[in-house]
């Protein structure tokens, strides 16, 4: 008898899914380091970080990084705490690195505004509080047109 378990079909439709999302992501990158237009970044940024004047905080999923100081990866999405996947700018050998909210397009688990996965609330009905606020400082319209 094996001691190894059978990886079931829905984590590999998972992972054959966030393979396929980083993909896109890097190609979106280009071989030029092209990076999100600027509303989109800010609409990224309010999604994982939060804001005091909205009186909206970080996402749940936002984690410490161990690995670059003052620095935060997505506990959500598989990607882990790697040079690549910080959602701050962070500093390496005196150059600024290019970030996970930097990616022309780049998604979220949780579908926020700014990223390629957005979907928006339901009409009167949203199980994100987190993302109503967003929209309803921005609206759905708005968003939708900056979220790559």
């Amino acid at each position: 008898m094996s001691d190894i378990t059978p990886i079931n079909d829905d984590y590999k439709k998972q992972l054959i899914e966030k393979a396929k999302s980083f993909g896109q992501s890097i190609v979106s990158r280009g071989l030029t380091n092209k990076k999100a237009p600027e509303e989109t970044k800010s609409l990224r940024v309010l999604s994982c970080h939060g804001s005091d004047e909205l009186s909206l905080p970080p996402c749940s999923d936002r984690k410490n990084s161990t690995k670059f100081e003052n620095s935060f990866y997505c506990g959500a999405c598989g990607c882990g705490d790697k040079k690549m996947t910080p959602l701050v700018t962070i500093v390496v050998d005196g150059k600024e690195q290019y970030s996970k909210l930097d990616f022309p397009k780049v998604s979220c688990p949780l579908k926020m505004p700014g990223f390629s996965s957005y979907i928006p609330s339901e009409e009167g009905v949203s199980e994100n509080s987190r993302k109503k606020t967003i929209e309803d400082k921005y609206g759905v319209e708005y968003i939708k047109k900056n979220s790559t």
